[in-house]
């Protein structure tokens, strides 16, 4: 056995003896990753409450503004009822992005568990060439399973940009007008709300697919 070759050996044993301290570190790196993405992630609200404040008090007098805007606005808006489907949509998906991100959040912390579990054995194995790759691919595996979080807050970043920008600016880029834009603006939500509840969902499936094979190669 060469020199070259004990020295590697030498390393993986003290890293089997060290494996707790040495995963520990590693979670670290990971977490402090992932407190990135989840600080830059929008608030998991309906997509219509977005640009509202939810933390600022509102008095009864400014409520009853708004609701009086509100009553105003469902009497001279002929697609007023589109609107309010549109509403009720958008707050079933935000129904569902609560029981979603829990379930995330379990079943990663359900397959870290299984992998911290068997970590000592992995790193032992290391010990001979042929199961050298096995350790590789675990920590590759470890940070793919630690990033499917990221990656659902990178989706709702993008479906939230997503969305804006079509009821903001689509009528006008199509038509080049805003001419009409108030009249349809309630069908154009009702369209997006539908798109995108069905593109949400299909990116939260690819997400996690991409993020596993881009760090574990499966």
């Amino acid at each position: 056995m060469t020199p070259a070759e004990l020295a590697k050996n030498f390393a993986v044993i003290i890293i089997v003896i060290f494996s707790t301290q040495v995963l520990g570190v590693f979670d670290s790196i990971l977490v402090a990753i992932e407190s990135q993405y989840r600080d830059t992630a929008p608030a998991l609200l309906p997509l219509q409450m977005q640009e509202i404040d939810i933390e600022q008090d509102v008095g009864a007098i400014e409520a009853a503004k708004k609701a009086m805007a509100l009553l105003y606005e469902a009497l001279v808006t002929p697609l007023f009822g589109l609107k309010i489907l549109a509403f009720i949509i958008g707050l079933f998906l935000w129904l569902m992005d609560l029981f979603i991100y829990p379930l995330f959040l379990a079943e990663r912390f359900f397959l870290l568990g299984i992998m911290q579990a068997f970590f000592p054995l992995v790193i032992s194995l290391a010990v001979f060439e042929k199961f050298r790759s096995m350790a590789y691919n675990f920590f590759k595996l470890y940070a793919g399973v630690y990033m499917v979080v990221p990656a659902f807050f990178l989706v709702n970043v993008f479906i939230n940009l997503l969305y804006t920008e079509v009821n903001t600016n689509f009528w006008s880029d199509l038509f080049g007008t805003d001419w009409g834009s108030l009249f349809f603006a309630p069908l154009i939500q009702l369209g997006s709300i539908g798109f995108i509840v069905f593109l949400k969902f299909k990116l939260y499936r690819r997400a996690i697919s991409f993020t596993l094979k881009l760090f574990s190669g499966i």
